[in-house]
């Protein structure tokens, strides 16, 4: 005999309803996971850390150097913006508001820091500190203008400064591997900073475009971090290790580039005399074409061609941040090659490279 139990209608309904909510609360436990894991969602974006020290500088080839040596360790922001003349440039109040939160600033010693120096050290205030780059380094007076060439300084430069990889070293010290071999090497206070306006009046302030040069600065940008930030100290000074080996292999194959230049062909001209630096640790010889700022007028640039055939000049700088049309009418009237140099480039080792290679190039034809 078979017994059969009537289930009420009631308790069937129930176990339906919650065989439904296991299926529901299964299903929505397998997919939660990626759900939230979905691509964009900001709740699992991680944050980025904050940079370890905020420094300023002037020029955009000190931001290439700093960080090289601290990496993401430094925010760095630029004073002067690419296609800007750090000659004459006028910072928005804007950047001097956001040096307030600056823990460094780093001077190169172009000249918009003489008017402004004053001004971007209080609008630093007292926690910032200033890092003047150019100390140590005897700079060399500004370079020929062809008119100076023409009244028959050969041999020599008008100074009586020498040629080669000797010119331009720091000041009182050899130029080796000595210099830089300790940290506290360069005292950037602010009684240090006093004498700023008037260290080396007049002379010529373009000493990032000399790798030699490049690498006194090194050391002084690595002392300047591991102060401004102790606990990251290794890193930057195994950074600042390979930076400076990057740079001796750059120095030795620019050096290669120009060591069968014949001494007849070792000039070449440019608007404005930026390049003296470079010129003279590698034995070449820079002629100016600006007379005192400004594009030559018709009768002087009649001179300079003349001048330029004379000499046989084979390549002519020319830069963005200044009219070509003088530079272009005397590699027309020469035959001479116009090279594209920007001093003020960011991406400094490859513009530098890339330079000297041209210019090899051209004088080796």
């Amino acid at each position: 005999m078979t017994i059969r139990f009537a289930i009420p209608k009631a308790l069937d309904l129930r176990l339906a309803l919650f065989a439904r909510f296991t299926q529901f609360t299964l299903l929505s436990l397998f997919l939660l996971p990626g759900l939230l894991a979905a691509p964009g969602s900001p709740a699992v974006a991680p944050a980025r850390a904050a940079a370890a020290v905020q420094v300023a500088v002037s020029i955009l080839p000190q931001k290439y150097f700093i960080q090289r040596i601290a990496g993401d360790l430094a925010e760095v922001t630029v004073m002067v913006p690419s296609g800007a003349d750090p000659h004459t440039y006028e910072p928005k109040p804007s950047q001097m508001r956001g040096l307030a939160g600056a823990r460094l600033y780093m001077t190169i010693g172009v000249p918009f820091e003489k008017a402004w120096l004053d001004r971007i050290t209080a609008a630093g205030g007292k926690d910032m500190t200033l890092v003047r780059l150019e100390k140590g380094i005897d700079l060399l007076p500004q370079d020929e203008h062809f008119l100076d060439e023409a009244h028959g300084h050969d041999g020599e430069h008008k100074d009586g400064h020498k040629d080669g990889h000797d010119a331009a070293k720091p000041s009182g010290a050899k130029h080796d591997a000595k210099h830089d071999e300790h940290d506290g090497g360069h005292h950037h206070d602010a009684e240090a900073a006093e004498g700023h306006h008037h260290d080396h009046e007049g002379g010529d302030p373009h000493i990032w475009l000399s790798p030699a040069l490049v690498k006194m600065m090194a050391g002084s940008i690595k002392a300047a971090l591991v102060k401004a930030d102790p606990a990251h100290a290794p890193l930057y000074r195994a950074n600042h290790d390979a930076f400076v080996r990057e740079l001796d292999e750059l120095d030795l194959h620019i050096n290669d580039l120009f060591e069968n230049v014949p001494e007849n062909r070792r000039r070449f001209m440019v608007f404005h005399p930026a390049w003296s630096y470079f010129a003279h640790n590698y034995n070449l010889r820079e002629v100016a074409i600006e007379v005192e700022g400004r594009e030559p007028g018709p009768r002087q640039l009649t001179r300079i061609v003349e001048f330029a055939k004379k000499e046989k000049i084979e390549a002519i700088f020319v830069q963005p941040q200044f009219s070509k049309r003088g530079a272009e009418t005397i590699a027309r009237n020469v035959g001479a090659t116009l090279i594209e140099a920007d001093p003020l480039a960011e991406d400094w080792a490859a513009n530098i490279r890339r330079v000297a290679e041209a210019m090899a190039k051209t004088l080796n034809k």
